[in-house]
């Protein structure tokens, strides 16, 4: 196994085991099998760039904090924000977006 597949990987793992999420959950958000995301995270399996992108945009993280291990500015606090988000069902994530949104306004 490469050690970059292996790498990438658990920072997958660990990004969706700090947002408590289900690796069920998480391949049902990214549009791949629960199999193939377990081969991911053990690093069996390397993964496209079409597949980084969406466990990327399902985990709300950037691409660079999964290939290099880079935090972007203020990473924590996105990263706790985004865990929070995830809380969310679906279908009330456009009424949160307004909420924040008007707070923001008023800062």
């Amino acid at each position: 196994m490469k050690t970059i597949n292996k790498e990438v990987g658990q920072r997958i793992r660990d990004q969706r085991e700090y947002q408590k999420l289900t690796r069920e959950k998480l391949s049902e958000m990214a549009n791949i099998s629960s199999q193939f995301l377990s081969d991911i995270e053990t690093g069996k399996k390397g993964m496209t760039v079409i597949t980084l992108s969406k466990l990327c945009n399902a985990l709300h993280i950037s691409a660079d904090s999964v290939v290099f291990g880079i935090e972007t500015e203020n990473g924590e606090y996105r990263n706790k924000l985004n865990s929070l988000i995830a809380t969310v069902p679906q279908d009330k994530q456009e009424k949160l977006e307004e909420i924040v949104q008007k707070v923001i306004s008023l800062l």
